[in-house]
């Protein structure tokens, strides 16, 4: 199944790229629109070596026009997932945190319903959350990682401003930390909400031009 998913995933994402010259001209058009501010949370649920976790986001970046977003974001791993190390007694909890670079394209859009491909790139850490002899907290096993996650995500628009939408993608490890025991491959189920700044900006957005003017 996971295979079927990434190989999905995979096409895709492909398909995408295949496309670029076709969308060159739309993309060019909507790089020229301007920009309004974009704000979402994202909760993750997947799974790390076949126990369920979740990952939250926050994301924040521009949308040029209703159909791209680009930007940074936030994530950090919540699970209950330890690994056992050689001279403690007790196991040791799993950390993960990453910032990461995104872009999501609207590719779907009629009446409230949207579909959209979002695309992030992480770079960060994970390690042990352990403590020392006088108690401080230290991290363990402490190295870099670097995500790749495709997505493709459905979204509703309950009302003009906000958005609440799912989706499903998979987690690419690029980079993975070698001293943990962990398999962090895995598919992805995403909830999301959406703050629809960029509705709000064009709507109010000449009201705030004109009295910083």
């Amino acid at each position: 199944m996971r295979i079927f998913c990434f190989c999905l995933l995979v096409y895709v994402t492909t398909t995408v790229d295949a496309q670029t010259i076709q969308l060159k001209e739309t993309l060019g058009q909507l790089l020229k629109k301007k920009p309004a501010p974009s704000f979402k949370w994202d909760t993750q649920n997947s799974f790390i070596t076949g126990r369920s976790v979740k990952v939250q986001s926050l994301k924040g970046g521009v949308s040029f026009g209703e159909h791209l977003t680009l930007g940074l974001g936030y994530h950090w791993l919540q699970s209950d997932i330890k690994q056992n190390v050689s001279g403690y007694s007790e196991s040791l909890l799993l950390k993960m945190r990453y910032g990461s670079l995104f872009g999501e394209f609207v590719f779907y859009d009629k009446g409230n319903w949207l579909g959209v491909l979002p695309v992030q790139l992480g770079y960060g850490k994970s390690f042990l959350s352990a403590k020392d002899e006088q108690g401080n907290a230290i991290k363990l096993y402490h190295a870099t990682v670097i995500l790749y996650e495709p997505t493709i995500s459905i979204e509703y628009k309950f009302s003009p401003w906000i958005g609440v939408g799912a989706g499903y993608g998979y987690r690419i490890m690029l980079k993975n930390n070698p001293d943990l025991t962990q398999n962090f491959y895995a598919p992805l189920y995403v909830f999301r909400v959406r703050i629809l700044f960029e509705e709000l900006y064009s709507k109010y957005g000449h009201l705030l031009e004109d009295e910083i003017n």
